[in-house]
């Protein structure tokens, strides 16, 4: 009998070794995968809360909070709105129309205005009031810091500085285009009577929280894309 011819052995081709340009080639196009899919996360919670968040007018609105006082009025602090443009009406095409509403816990009803923090502070000078100084304390409330004082010298429906304004002894709500400048937004009583107590809630359009959603959620499937080809053609057998 012959003897098994033994079979011929087969050797695996040699790998080449990574090279410098290559890893970083593969490292690049890995961080801009990574950069892709937070792109997506990112614009998919723009558009989740665009289409969640807003109420049955179209604001974005925060939760209702309660604003009271002993004095005669409660207002924010100031909110400063500066654009840096004079071309670019960029506070509305950011915020678009702002609105507040107030919903009165006393029988007193309520009264609601935004003006120029300049004007507010001229009228509360010398006025027992409470300011807003944190939205939300450790306990998911406003914090208020109290001044001691007198009467407003006229009713804030007597004013005439107010930008917008609202009052009745139902919830109010009142609107305004934001605007360079320092605002401020005021609660008191109809009569300019103590104490003061409402539940409040801010919100604004936003029109742009759709569009950058819409534009992040393009650019992350065009960096997806982009990385992963770029990735595949790093890390193939060559």
């Amino acid at each position: 009998m012959s003897s098994p011819q033994s079979l011929p052995e087969v050797h695996a081709a040699p790998r080449r070794p990574w090279r410098t340009g290559r890893v970083l080639a593969t490292v690049t196009a890995a961080l801009f995968l990574l950069l892709g899919v937070g792109m997506l996360v990112g614009g998919g919670a723009l558009r989740l809360a665009d289409a969640t968040l807003r109420d049955d007018d179209g604001y974005v609105m925060s939760s209702a909070h309660a604003w009271q006082s002993p004095g005669y009025a409660v207002r924010s602090e100031s909110a400063e709105i500066r654009s840096d443009s004079t071309t670019l009406d960029l506070p509305h095409r950011l915020l678009g129309t702002m609105t507040a509403t107030a919903d009165p816990a006393t029988p007193n009803g309520v009264f609601l205005g935004v003006a120029r923090t300049a004007d507010v502070d001229r009228y509360l000078t010398d006025v027992a009031q409470s300011t807003v100084v944190d939205p939300f304390d450790e306990n998911g409330e406003p914090s208020l810091s109290f001044v001691d004082g007198g009467s407003p010298a006229v009713a804030p429906t007597a004013a005439g500085f107010w930008v917008a304004s609202a009052r009745g002894r139902g919830p109010q709500q009142v609107t305004w285009e934001p605007e360079d400048g320092d605002w401020t937004l005021v609660v008191m009583n109809g009569e300019g009577t103590t104490p003061v107590a409402a539940d409040v809630a801010i919100g604004a359009e936003v029109p742009v929280l759709g569009t950058l959603g819409t534009w992040l959620l393009v650019a992350g499937l065009i960096v997806v894309g982009l990385s992963g080809i770029g990735l595949w053609l790093a890390v193939r057998r060559r």
